[in-house]
């Protein structure tokens, strides 16, 4: 489940957004390796589970996680060790703001 800014969308509207996952991230409890290996998003009992590939940046505070072509930033309480690989997030504050492109 999302939050989404702005105007509510009518059905079957396609909208560019940028996703915000407004929590703090802590390797092996809301970020942990995944034996997946395809993106996905999946939502069940208001917890919002991401599979993404990581790409470590160089700021030691965030990093990034592919998902298909398109990046999401998140924030981390700590350094984690993982470079790359595939990565499940864990989330309940997803939000969602039309970049009107």
């Amino acid at each position: 489940m999302a939050l989404l800014s702005g105007t509510v969308p009518r059905i079957d509207d396609i909208l560019d957004v940028e996703v915000d996952l407004d929590e703090i991230f802590s390797w092996g409890r809301n970020i942990t390796a995944s034996s997946g290996r395809t993106p996905s998003i999946s939502v069940a009992n208001g917890i919002t589970q991401i599979t993404a590939e990581l790409i470590q940046g160089t700021d030691e505070e965030c990093t990034a996680l592919q998902f298909g072509d398109s990046i999401l930033i998140i924030e981390l309480d700590t350094p984690i060790a993982e470079k790359t690989g595939f990565v499940d997030v864990i989330t309940t504050k997803v939000r969602l703001h039309p970049t009107n492109i």
